[in-house]
This record gives structure tokens, sequence and C-alpha cells, in this order.
């Protein structure tokens, strides 16, 4: 992702976060919605098939089976904090969401909505909280 999309991006009010699966951490730019990981709980009414536009590759709740399938939908989204590509930014502003697919923790500290409730399933935990503290301390200085 550009500098010139990152910034487009943070204007149109995308949103941080961090995804660990398989004891990786990456980060992502992304509309709100997509940090949802069951948007057919969140909105029954939505129907892909109403739509011109393909969301998260219509991966409506993002289960166990679907993990692979939603990282790959998402990897345009994917930026590089370590490099700086948003360095000019207050990055604990934006920096709103943490979802460990390893341990099934999802920690949103976006205050609109209550995200971290709509969970793929009952095995997954989710909070209201900081999810600067559940990074590594390595990539916890980016956000101070």
């Amino acid at each position: 992702m550009t500098k010139d999309i990152i910034e487009k991006n943070i204007e149109n009010s995308y949103l941080l976060g961090c995804v660990k699966y398989k004891g990786n951490f990456t980060f992502y730019l992304m509309p709100i919605a997509y940090w949802i990981l069951n948007y057919a709980k969140y909105d029954p009414a939505y129907n892909p098939n109403d739509w011109n536009d393909v969301f998260r590759d219509n991966i409506l709740n993002v289960d166990d089976d679907k993990i692979e399938l939603f990282i790959n939908s998402i990897d345009t989204d994917k930026i590089d904090i370590v490099l700086g590509d948003v360095k000019e930014h207050k990055l604990q502003d934006i920096f709103l969401f943490f979802i460990d697919f390893d341990l099934k923790l999802f920690i949103s500290y976006f205050d609109d909505i209550s995200i971290e409730e709509y969970l793929p399933d009952n095995t997954w935990t989710g909070r209201f909280d900081n999810p600067v503290g559940y990074l590594p301390e390595s990539l916890q200085s980016d956000f101070v």
C-alpha cells in the first residue's frame, strides 16, 4: 500500500489493527466493517447478492475454516508500520483492534459500536480494551 493510499484511507476513517495468526503479527488499515468478524450477526439483513461490490470475498463470519480465506481477502489492506508507512500519524489514535486467531481473542477500542460482541462463535473472547497492551513489547514502542 503506497503512502498516498494510506493517507486517503486514513482521511476516509479507515482504522488500524493487528491480526495475529500462526504466531505472526500483521497490521491492516481497513474500514470498520472489515474488523467485524461476524458480520452476519452484526447485520442479519445484509445479503452479498444485493451488492455489486464483493465484501471480504463474501466471508460474513470468520469462523475457524475461513481464517485463511479472510486473511487473503484483506491482503491489499496490509501495511508495514515497522517501515514507517504511518509514522507521521498518531498511531494510538487509529490503532483500535487486535485479533488473535491463535487464542481466539478479539480486542476492540472502538467505542461507537460494541464490535467485540460480534464474534465467530462462543469459543471466542471479546474485550473492550486498548490493543497496544496485546502486542509484543518490540512493537509497542511504535504506539507511544
